[in-house]
């Protein structure tokens, strides 16, 4: 029976209570939506690796000295014909999924579980012979330790320019990888000790530019698996309590010591991590999914035009200003980008992958509406953030007109869930270059109706097929 962690137990041994849960949670307990959302997070990160293989930067890394075994050898990488030993796929698959900016997340923690903690699972299991019912069980534990890291982290290591998603996804990566491999208590509290140590990923790229970002989930993925591998092997002996302990995670990446680390620790929620996780419907930043979607509700009630906009006046919280005034210049910085995606959404009514494409990005029009959106910290939006994820907007016409909505939550949170039937067509979309849309859509079904799948049946049946 699945015990979840009490803010008493955590606020007094979190690293323990965090590697008891990953030991002992059972999948089959869970209530029946709970298994749901585990299983829409773990397709969605899934589909996001198919989708992202392609990638430049994904091919780059696959094609250094020695990281691709023979055909017929090793782990496949979905979404690609290569098959390389567990460490690699792990880093491969975890940069496919985030290459797109499609991957799932948590607002609380700031942080994308998912394409950190599904692709170590997926590379721990694939020779194991594991069942996708394992899988999933293992993406629940990984993501409550992952999770339950960056919302204490958060928002205090981002200040301190440290990315939650490679710092705490490597300790949820290392729990997912050691539920698969049967650690017990001890060595699972090892496993996240042996982690915590190649913990990294600092927020540069926001200033001084580069696509470095894309690969953090992948440095997470392939560190949280050789940690759960040597805490398996036993020699290499990681510290205890990594989390609370003197110089540990909560001190060294948020300066969390004293009282304000009680706090942080007592302020523990109930509920399982993965249900308290978002999913994306537009693959861009997070940040700006609640302006779109305020955006796109006044285009469809009001039914201006584009081309009659004065401006655009987008308020935020803070958390989300360093991507106020972003260029678009490539694929990595448009999606980041408040003003390019801004305009995107007005002029064409929706948000997709096209829209970042280099073509898109040389568009007069985006560029000349891109120019006239401002972005700006709002009161109610940082007082509401990170509770709630929300924004502001105010478009004024040319006429003198002006339209504003508040938008308290974006679509994709566990508040606003995206349908089953819009998550398929996603999912269907982002597996085109592997399945035909029937093939796929009867995957997707078959994976929500039966765990005893086996990890290998599912992964050989997403890797690029030879023409």
């Amino acid at each position: 029976m699945t015990q979840a962690i009490t803010p008493e137990a955590f606020a007094q041994a979190p690293t323990r209570a965090l590697a008891r849960f990953a030991c002992h949670c059972d999948f089959a307990a869970l209530s029946a939506s709970e298994r749901r959302e585990t299983v829409h997070h773990v397709l969605d990160t899934l589909v996001s690796a198919v989708a992202g293989a392609s990638q430049p930067i994904v091919e780059a890394v696959a094609h250094l000295p020695g990281v691709r075994l023979a055909e017929a050898d090793g782990v496949p990488v979905i979404g690609s014909s290569w098959r390389c030993e567990p460490l690699q796929a792990a880093y491969l698959m975890a940069a496919g999924a985030h290459a797109l900016e499609m991957d799932d997340g948590n607002r609380e923690g700031s942080i994308h579980p998912g394409t950190t903690v599904v692709p170590a699972a997926l590379a721990a299991g694939y020779g194991m012979g594991a069942s996708f019912s394992e899988l999933l069980a293992a993406t629940v534990a990984g993501y409550e330790v992952a999770v339950s890291v960056a919302e204490l982290l958060h928002p205090h290591a981002s200040k301190r320019g440290f990315q939650t998603t490679p710092v705490a996804g490597t300790l949820g990566a290392a729990a997912a990888a050691g539920r698969l491999l049967k650690l017990d208590e001890d060595a699972m509290e090892n496993a996240l000790g042996i982690a915590a140590s190649s913990s990294s990923g600092i927020f540069a790229y926001l200033t001084g530019g580069g696509n470095i970002k894309k690969l953090h989930p992948a440095h997470a993925a392939r560190e949280g698996l050789l940690a759960a591998l040597l805490a398996k092997q036993g020699v290499v002996q990681g510290p205890r309590g990594v989390l609370e302990t003197k110089a540990g995670v909560l001190q060294a990446y948020g300066g969390l010591t004293g009282d304000l680390g009680l706090v942080a620790l007592r302020a523990r929620r109930s509920e399982l991590a993965i249900v308290r996780s978002y999913l994306k419907p537009y693959p861009c930043c997070r940040h700006i999914h609640p302006a779109i979607d305020a955006l796109l509700d006044l285009r469809r009630r009001h039914g201006f035009e584009a081309s009659g906009i004065a401006s655009i006046d987008v308020g935020t919280y803070d958390a989300a200003m360093p991507h106020a005034s972003l260029p678009w210049d490539t694929l990595n910085t448009a999606q980041l980008s408040f003003p390019y995606v801004m305009s995107v959404a007005a002029v064409t009514g929706g948000v997709d992958l096209q829209a970042f494409s280099e073509t898109s990005r040389g568009r007069a029009d985006l560029a000349a509406l891109a120019a006239l959106v401002r972005v700006t910290p709002d009161v109610q939006c940082n007082a509401e953030y990170p509770v709630h994820g929300p924004a502001r907007v105010r478009v004024s016409m040319a006429d003198a007109r002006v339209f504003e909505q508040y938008i308290n939550d974006p679509l994709g949170a566990p508040e606003q869930p995206i349908s089953d039937e819009a998550l398929l067509d996603k999912f269907v979309m982002a597996l085109a270059s592997v399945l035909p849309a029937e093939s796929a859509r009867s995957l997707m079904k078959s994976l929500y109706a039966d765990g005893n799948q086996s990890i290998r049946s599912v992964m050989d049946e997403l890797v690029l097929k030879a023409v």
